[in-house]
């Protein structure tokens, strides 16, 4: 069975405790220092991974790899590289060199078969993660050198300095929050983290620590920033006001971090790596439990690309995590409610085996319990979100509760999380289109009553001449209200339905197809 964790928009929770044990494959020999992974954006199963002077290339979602171009002139280690949307052939590495000051941003427009250096001559220091996207301007880069910020705005082609920053050393990691792109973080590897809210033309020191910070990520969803301390008594920080504060995990106190990443999916979903500890810890409750996972040597980074696809950028290599199984996750579940009508409406992070889901409703304080009301059909497995809705008609006014049962393909189920809803009476006479239309034999009517009211229901034939009498005079109270229509005597043809109350009348058309 399956955990069914749900972040609801009108109740909210989370779990609390997982069970899962997750293991390490390596896929991919290679010792790159900083964040030596990234995917191409035409196609998620394509994943890159950058080792010393080569550049890997997996096309099936990181289960191998092979060489992708050709070895980067004068690169000892892969820091970082970055993809566009906009041509698959197009990368920009920062690579460490040789020497002191030989390193470097290269760029290729020929999938790896040449390397052009744009920006020489820098400084890097041996641990950074020194060049980042302003992800609300893809083209628009930053990188840094000893005390010079740098930003390009052609996807690493030029470069032009911003600001000489003499605050903070070298930079270990640099990101822009999404959506804000104004307010930088940088953190470095002697003083801790400094705050740009001008795009990086001045600087504040935002967070204080004798240690490295190796690492900053920004979850894109709540703009939540995560970030990991080496040295300094070790740790992980969490901010929740755009990098101006910063808690400290007690958890992690005296363990030396490194790697930290969140599901892009699903905020509750958190990984942290420990530098030297061989260990990599797993939160799916946004923080407040942790699992432990082993995987030996260095840790450099961690990759979530989605609840299925997790990578670690090891001293040895890039490992893939062997996930035992992936929950459906609903990443909300709401309702909206106008007159008598409820509409549900949830969305799904990831799913797996899921068969369907089956809808149940029951009013509030009523003994007989809960009833199916009606069931929609799951995506079976996929990792790609999907959204899903559902609109209910209860016939009496009132407070209702609604879950999702959702059911694997062996029969085992969980239920969600439970929606509290009060319906009213509608406020309007109105006829919705019959459904189905086209039909045969069957059709179903829809109406609403704004109060009670003496009702007839006809159908007519193109010339005007009743052919059925679906209702007769007969008083029903103010509310929503269905019936089904048997045509099986009635000819293939174009017809009219006519609703008749309180002195209105409305008339629609339908088809018979036979």
């Amino acid at each position: 069975m399956k955990k069914f964790l749900l972040l609801m928009l009108v109740v909210a929770f989370s779990t609390t405790a997982f069970s899962q044990s997750y293991s390490w494959v390596r896929k991919q020999t290679g010792s790159s220092l900083g964040f030596p992974i990234a995917a191409d954006k035409y196609n998620s199963d394509h994943i890159y991974y950058g080792s010393n002077a080569t550049i890997y290339k997996s096309y099936d979602r990181g289960e191998s790899f092979s060489t992708w171009g050709t070895a980067i002139p004068g690169s000892y280690s892969v820091k970082t590289m970055l993809t566009t949307a906009k041509d698959r052939d197009v990368m920009i590495v920062a690579v460490e060199g040789s020497g002191t000051t030989n390193d470097k941003i290269v760029k290729t427009t020929d999938a790896g078969q040449t390397w052009t250096t744009t920006l020489g001559g820098l400084t890097f220091s041996y641990f950074g993660i020194p060049m980042t996207p302003d992800h609300n301007h893809p083209d628009t880069i930053y990188t840094m050198s000893n005390h010079t910020f740098y930003k390009s705005t052609d996807f690493g082609s030029t470069w032009s300095v911003v600001s000489n920053p003499t605050q903070f050393d070298a930079p270990c990691d640099i990101e822009v929050f999404p959506d804000s792109s104004h307010i930088i973080l940088v953190g470095d590897n002697t003083s801790g983290i400094f705050r740009s809210t001008d795009y990086g033309v001045t600087w504040t020191l935002s967070y204080y620590t004798s240690g490295e910070i190796p690492t900053i990520f920004i979850d894109k969803r709540t703009h939540t920033a995560w970030a990991t301390k080496w040295g300094g008594g070790g740790g992980l920080l969490k901010s929740t006001d755009f990098g101006q504060t910063w808690t400290l995990y007690t958890y992690f106190q005296g363990k030396n971090m490194w790697g930290v990443s969140v599901a892009p999916e699903n905020s509750d979903f958190i990984m942290a790596g420990e530098y030297s500890g061989s260990r990599i810890y797993i939160s799916k409750d946004g923080g407040q439990n942790w699992i432990v996972t082993t995987l030996s040597a260095s840790n450099y980074c961690i990759a979530i690309f989605d609840s299925l696809t997790i990578f670690a950028a090891q001293s040895p290599g890039i490992f893939k995590a062997n996930v035992p199984y992936v929950p459906v996750e609903l990443s909300s579940f709401y309702a909206t409610v106008i007159d008598q009508e409820v509409s549900l409406g949830w969305s799904t992070a990831t799913e797996l085996n899921n068969a369907r889901f089956e809808i149940e409703r029951t009013q509030k304080g009523d003994s007989d319990g809960w009833i199916k009301i009606g069931e929609i059909e799951g995506h079976g497995t996929t990792t790609s979100p999907k959204r899903y809705l559902y609109t209910d008609r209860p016939e009496i006014t009132g407070t209702y509760l609604y879950r999702l049962k959702q059911v694997d393909y062996d029969g085992s189920f969980e239920y969600s999380n439970e929606i509290e809803v009060t319906t009213e009476l509608p406020k309007v006479f109105s006829l919705s289109q019959n459904y189905p239309n086209p039909f045969n034999p069957s059709t179903n009517f829809a109406f609403t009553l704004p109060e009670q009211s003496e009702v007839t229901l006809s159908v007519f034939n193109i010339t005007g001449e009743e052919v059925a009498k679906v209702i007769d005079s007969k008083v029903l109270p103010a509310g929503n209200h269905s019936l089904e229509f048997n045509a099986s005597n009635l000819n293939s043809g174009v017809y009219l339905y006519r609703l008749s109350a309180g002195g209105k009348s409305i008339t629609k058309k339908f088809t018979l197809l036979k």
